[in-house]
């Protein structure tokens, strides 16, 4: 047990509660990790496809069609949950279902593309959606001064957990000599297990957040999701602030998809390979841990707000200064020079990047769990999954650019993007926003 001074949530009440939403946010890490960032991609290439003229076109398609079916979904799914206070059993139900979808990816066959489409997209659709139905909990589990220490230190325990995954396959690979792609599936079935063991502290405690009765008696689920999405849009005006953070996180989120898509990609570029490059991922991990500290201890003293800009300056300085790099390194390759360029400003850069990686997220969720009506917590976080999926689509400028022109270049595309974030969050009032989401009539008369 930690002594209760370094227990961040020290004193908090429902403390079962609270652990069986965290276990969900740790469970979830294995897919993120495992599947998503490290191993399923070059297996899905290497091993089903095989083919190299059209490999990379067939896994965009392929994870670009979840990201598409999640960004449509979400916000109706979301207006369901909140409608017949179903957020508890959909978030189980994401869960079971892309934990036993995971573990079929480990029984995949070389040619068996079909089979791979049919379980990599539900499976990261159900893990995506479930992101979503996750957070909308949040304000139930936490008063409106304590949404950032609860977040942060739940995102904190989550990235300790890709830690200790990635720590637990590189081993494994080691000792098993499990390094080629083929022999990739039990890391698979592993993964989808660590789901589904983690989430079972969510499944007995996790309790849904009451809810005063139904909106729209009478009608169908999907009729009254519907209406409850109409409402919400006619209502837009009101919910300005929370407007503006969600067009706000399209783009900062979109560095934060760059980070995670394109991080590995940037540190081959600049020299890292093989253990080099696997201890760079570890070392934007552990800065995504050291981010969380700062939400869970500061944001809700320093304000939401607040806290955003500041990290948000910091990643936008950091992305400038990664730009000069990038430009001094064309620089000495264009006049001939092999080796000899530093590449220790990288390990500061992607200190930085990741500790923006977990700062920005945790504080992000926080913010828009503060400003969201009650009742209509799992529809904003369904708008606010669309969001995050859309920002997954909108790092083609970035990628566009630096194949046409050049990194220097798409990161300095990238700098754009954060400061139109940065510039939307400065407008953000975040006690008007506050006292319009804490308005005690319903958005429109049942």
């Amino acid at each position: 047990m930690l002594p209760s001074r370094l227990y961040p949530l020290h004193g908090f009440p429902r403390q079962r509660q609270l652990w069986s939403w965290i276990s969900f946010d740790v469970a979830n890490q294995s897919f993120t990790l495992i599947i998503n960032t490290l191993l399923f991609s070059v297996f899905f290439s290497k091993v089903v496809v095989r083919d190299d003229a059209i490999d990379d076109r067939l896994w965009a398609l392929t994870y670009g069609s979840s990201m598409l079916l999640t960004a449509l979904l979400s916000p109706l799914a979301g207006a369901a949950a909140d409608e017949r206070a179903f957020k508890q059993r959909f978030l189980i139900g994401s869960g079971v279902l892309c934990g036993i979808l995971t573990c079929g990816l480990g029984f995949l066959q070389p040619g068996q593309l079909w089979l791979a489409v049919l379980l990599y997209v539900p499976a990261n659709f159900a893990f995506a959606i479930g992101e979503n139905f996750l957070a909308s909990f949040l304000p139930s589990l936490a008063r409106q001064d304590q949404m950032g220490r609860v977040s942060g230190f739940s995102w904190a325990c989550a990235y300790t957990a890709a830690l200790l995954l990635l720590i637990l396959t590189a081993g494994a690979m080691v000792l098993c000599k499990w390094e080629s792609p083929e022999d990739w599936r039990p890391f698979f079935v592993f993964a989808g297990l660590w789901f589904l063991g983690f989430i079972i502290p969510t499944v007995l405690w996790l309790e849904e957040p009451p809810v005063t009765g139904v909106a729209h008696p009478g009608r169908s689920l999907l009729a009254a999701s519907l209406a409850r999405l109409r409402e919400s849009v006619s209502q837009t005006t009101k919910y300005r602030d929370l407007a503006l953070l969600l067009t706000a996180s399209l783009f900062y989120g979109t560095g934060i998809s760059v980070v995670v898509f394109f991080a590995s990609k940037l540190a081959v570029e600049y020299g890292f390979e093989q253990v080099h490059l696997v201890v760079f991922v570890g070392v934007i991990t552990i800065s995504g841990i050291l981010g969380t500290i700062v939400p869970t201890l500061y944001q809700d003293r320093l304000g939401h707000r607040r806290s955003i800009v500041i990290f948000l300056l910091i990643w936008l300085l950091t992305v400038l200064g990664f730009a000069w790099y990038a430009r001094l390194h064309q620089i000495h390759t264009l006049a001939g020079g092999e080796g000899g360029f530093p590449t220790w400003p990288l390990w500061l850069i992607g200190n930085l990047l990741g500790f923006g990686l977990g700062s920005l997220g945790s504080a992000n969720r926080a913010f828009v769990s503060y400003l969201a009506p009650p009742s209509r917590e799992a529809e904003v976080f369904g708008m606010w999954g669309l969001i995050w999926k859309l920002s997954a689509i909108t790092t083609f400028p970035f990628a566009w650019v630096k194949d046409t022109v050049g990194t220097p270049q798409a990161l300095l595309v990238l700098a754009g993007f954060l400061s139109v974030g940065l510039a939307l969050t400065l407008f953000i009032n975040e006690r008007r926003g506050f006292a319009a989401a804490r308005q005690p009539k319903p958005l429109l008369p049942p």
